[in-house]
């Protein structure tokens, strides 16, 4: 098999190298909506949600799939289940919600987005995803169904030059909520900082998806498992979260 690739690769060089070169490497994971759920919910609504790093706008649909914890709880939209359905391992005093976040407004920003109408971009995302993750595959391809009955405006852009702008574009009627996962390490230090800055400085409630150490200013609590991200909310570290949504485990205290 090793071999068979290895010739494959050899012979179409050409043509992978230059998909290479043309693409960034993202990762759209839908499940990561599973752990920003009880933060959203925590937040008076109605929401109007703004991703960075926003990709394909999977993860701006949290209101749209169905959820299945491991205590138990099960969450589906108010018209009935979807056709994504994610499945999380809670650990700790997770505040689970009992109803799933009213979402009026969905905005990205991102450097290079993907169009989510467009089969090539579309694959691109398909072919990130790691051989073996089969679910995540499946999970890809039904969120993709779902995102394209209302595809969400992502402004190309670097994150720290358009914030402004866009925050100034978002409704005023509902409570802005910036967010990303595993985004702001593409950043220098200080770009992180002033990204922070911006923030921290506007209107929005701000969540955090990120490995330790990479968001300044927010402190780290001890535990969680090796390669987790520190998930936190307006700075303050809440749970420890799987990278792919497959785990929170709750760490603040009330």
């Amino acid at each position: 098999m090793t071999d068979d690739i290895a010739g494959w690769l050899t012979e179409h060089w050409p043509e992978v190298s230059a998909v290479a070169l043309d693409h960034a490497t993202q990762t759209n994971e839908p499940a990561r909506c599973a752990t920003l759920l009880p933060v959203l919910t925590s937040i008076p609504g109605p929401l109007a949600l703004l991703e960075v790093g926003a990709s394909a706008g999977l993860c701006l649909f949290p209101d749209r799939y169905s959820y299945r914890y491991s205590d138990g709880t099960e969450l589906d939209p108010p018209i009935g289940p979807s056709s994504v359905v994610i499945e999380c391992e809670v650990a700790g005093d997770v505040p689970l919600p009992d109803r799933l976040p009213e979402v009026v407004w969905r905005r990205g920003i991102d450097l290079h987005p993907l169009d989510i109408a467009d089969a090539d971009d579309v694959d691109w995302l398909d072919a990130l995803i790691w051989p073996e993750h089969d679910d995540r595959r499946r999970r890809l391809h039904d969120a993709v169904g779902i995102v394209q009955a209302e595809p969400p405006q992502i402004d190309t852009g670097d994150l720290v030059y358009r914030i402004e702008q866009t925050i100034a574009e978002a409704p005023e009627d509902a409570t802005l909520v910036v967010f990303h996962a595993a985004v702001l390490a593409y950043l220098p230090r200080d770009r992180r900082a002033r990204f922070v800055e911006l923030v921290r400085e506007s209107r929005a409630r701000w969540i955090s998806a990120e490995a330790r150490g990479i968001v300044p200013g927010i402190p780290e609590p001890d535990g969680g498992e090796a390669g987790d991200f520190l998930l936190a909310l307006d700075a303050r570290p809440l749970a420890f979260v799987q990278p792919h949504g497959r785990a929170i485990r709750w760490s603040a205290t009330p």
